[in-house]
């Protein structure tokens, strides 16, 4: 099967944080209008060309991304709930993105780079590869998801809102290993 991967456009997180959402809710935020048109350039691309079925995170970012590819290209979404992002803080209590992002950071330079919970993205890659494997009997699909889920996959130093790679799946697929990750 054919894989399209597709990574959110620039989401806002403006909105959730003005509420003093936090963890898990910071993922309600929705695509920035810079996001909005990344993902009607990305329906335009003749990569997705035949795509049979679009499979998208559950979090916001994605579904919207998701949302405006299915409008342009008349093509259904499936939902996945197992696509969804790395998860720094399986509590659900850490604050706004900021200080997520900064704990990230934080947790890279200690490491030289190198993430420590190594296990934490095989669980993102095992997980994906269930989901993907669901899809097999089709021959071309789209999957809009993060940029940590889709580097488990395809390895890239950078992959841009709404950026664009292919995937040949087949069962015997094997996780690469910790894919470096960009300094967001």
């Amino acid at each position: 099967m054919q894989v399209i991967f597709i990574r959110h456009g620039e989401p806002d997180y403006s909105h959730v944080e003005r509420r003093g959402f936090i963890g898990h809710g910071l993922d309600l935020g929705p695509l920035t209008p810079d996001g909005i048109q990344q993902a009607e350039q990305a329906a335009a691309d003749p990569r997705l060309d035949g795509i049979q079925l679009i499979v998208a995170s559950p979090y916001t970012r994605a579904l919207q991304t998701a949302a405006i590819i299915s409008r342009r290209r008349d093509i259904e979404i499936a939902v996945e709930v197992d696509l969804h992002e790395w998860l720094p803080d399986t509590t659900y209590t850490t604050g706004g993105a900021a200080i997520w992002l900064e704990q990230y950071r934080a947790l890279r330079a200690a490491e030289s780079g190198i993430l420590p919970d190594i296990e934490a993205f095989e669980s993102v890659f095992s997980r994906a590869k269930a989901v993907l494997k669901r899809y097999a009997h089709y021959d071309k699909i789209a999957v809009v998801a993060h940029g940590v889920l889709i580097r488990q996959f395809t390895p890239r130093a950078s992959l841009g809102y709404c950026g664009i790679t292919e995937f040949a799946y087949h069962d015997g697929i094997q996780w690469p290993g910790a894919a470096d990750m960009p300094d967001w």
